[in-house]
């Protein structure tokens, strides 16, 4: 790919971007974003504003899941009554690959950087539609640990190109 950016995690906006491909690879995880933005910030970017950059493939090395969290919700009545209340749920490991693998559908609504003592660490929070009903969405928080990102990406381009 044409641009590289090394360890540049808050160089980068993945809100709102689709996950068109997730897969874990050699002790590594390579998550593919359409809708990516490029921070002014960033090495590669000598536009000195935020960029789309269209497709981008985000390579962690030396990952590891912390956590992975069905994020659990509320209901209320037309006034304001709670009526039932589902806790969140950790995914236990031997689900975790079926959980990813819905993933690779789903639309990041935020990155969270974590202070860790060695590495790096970030939660990715990640909208994905229910197989029953597309309307409906189930919200992942897929928390990591790893040694050393890479971002790759070919262009930049036009924000209603990026999506």
């Amino acid at each position: 790919m044409r641009f590289q950016a090394v360890d540049e995690m808050s160089q980068f906006s993945f809100d709102d971007s689709v996950i068109t491909e997730l897969k874990a690879a050699a002790g590594g995880l390579e998550i593919t974003f359409a809708g990516a933005v490029v921070r002014a910030g960033n090495s590669q970017n000598k536009r000195f504003q935020d960029m789309p950059c269209g497709e981008i493939v985000l390579k962690l090395e030396h990952v590891r899941i912390a956590r992975l969290m069905k994020e659990g919700m509320k209901y209320y009545d037309a006034d304001g009554t709670l009526q039932r209340e589902i806790p969140d749920e950790d995914v236990p490991v031997p689900a975790q690959d079926a959980v990813l693998r819905r993933l690779s559908r789903g639309t990041v609504f935020t990155v969270v950087e974590d202070p860790v003592e060695h590495g790096y660490a970030c939660e990715f929070g990640i909208d994905v539609p229910r197989e029953e009903d597309e309307e409906e969405v189930d919200t992942f928080w897929l928390c990591l640990t790893f040694d050393r990102s890479t971002a790759m990406w070919d262009r930049y381009c036009a924000p209603e190109e990026s999506v």
